[in-house]
């Protein structure tokens, strides 16, 4: 099996243990897996809230404290002996095949495979996880081609080369932000915050996994000139942000209409023993 999916598949896997205890329990009740129904006496957690203009604000002013180094950092990546290295090399080609495609395909044969098997946690996380890494996708393809940041191989060391809308026209000129970033910690945030659901100590483990999978694919794409350090740091604020808030919104208050219609009539794959 290719090594680019075992990060994924790990993570899955350990998703699927954290639910064992509560399939175990209505296996011996005899009565269908249903959803742990305590969220939804909360109130639903807005998509947006007026707090976020605050970590909005942090976030910018890392990236913008990033950017100052983005020169010395893309020379240090740069470095003759590491390009040389071959061993680092077929890492970062490995790594790159992690990205926000890979992600949103995994999650959706999640999906599919909690429903057609009707397991209610991987069904409802998989339908989530793609959810927060779409929406991630179609935000960050937006603004990587509308600020159209010349990428580090294409940009002679000047960090600065911004050209209005060229992202639409030319690939080298969408590196702002981090795609890759967005689309891999959108996917380890969202894929954490389901697992947390239903055993912290799980989500803790699969968070270490999926999150230093996620920080590594950022180094990656500075490794091969594709990004500039401040490129991954706002796309992986950016991902961490959507995969945990779509999370939040989706299991608080009762199921959505999106979430009755994909995972069931009461917002779940009911799942079955046999």
């Amino acid at each position: 099996m290719a090594t680019r999916h075992l990060p994924m598949l790990l993570a899955l896997g350990a998703a699927l243990a954290a639910t064992m205890p509560a399939r175990d329990a209505s296996a011996q009740s005899g009565t269908p897996y249903a959803r742990d129904t305590s969220a939804q006496t909360r109130p639903r957690v807005p998509l947006l809230q007026r707090s976020d203009w605050r970590g909005a604000a942090w976030t910018l002013l890392a990236t913008a404290a990033v950017a100052t180094q983005d020169r010395q950092i893309n020379r240090a990546f740069a470095d003759s002996g590491l390009q040389a290295n071959a061993r680092y090399r077929s890492i970062s080609g490995k790594l790159t095949t992690i990205h926000e495609r890979s992600m949103l395909t995994y999650s959706l044969i999640a999906y599919a495979g909690g429903r057609i098997f009707r397991n209610a946690p991987i069904a409802d996380g998989g339908l989530h996880i793609a959810e927060a890494v779409a929406v991630g996708t179609v935000v960050g393809s937006f603004l990587k081609s509308t600020t159209g940041r010349a990428r580090p191989r294409a940009a002679d060391e000047d960090p600065y080369d911004f050209r209005f809308g060229k992202g639409y026209t030319a690939g080298e000129y969408r590196s702002f932000p981090s795609l890759h970033e967005i689309g891999s910690f959108s996917a380890a945030s969202a894929l954490t915050a389901e697992v947390g659901r239903h055993s912290p100590r799980a989500g803790t483990t699969v968070g270490v996994l999926a999150y230093g999978t996620a920080g590594a694919v950022g180094l990656s794409r500075m490794y091969s000139a594709e990004h500039w350090a401040s490129d991954v740091v706002l796309g992986s604020a950016m991902g961490v942000f959507l995969g945990k808030r779509i999370v939040d919104h989706a299991h608080t208050g009762p199921p959505s209409k999106l979430d009755r219609f994909l995972l069931g009539a009461d917002g779940v794959a009911m799942s079955f023993q046999f």
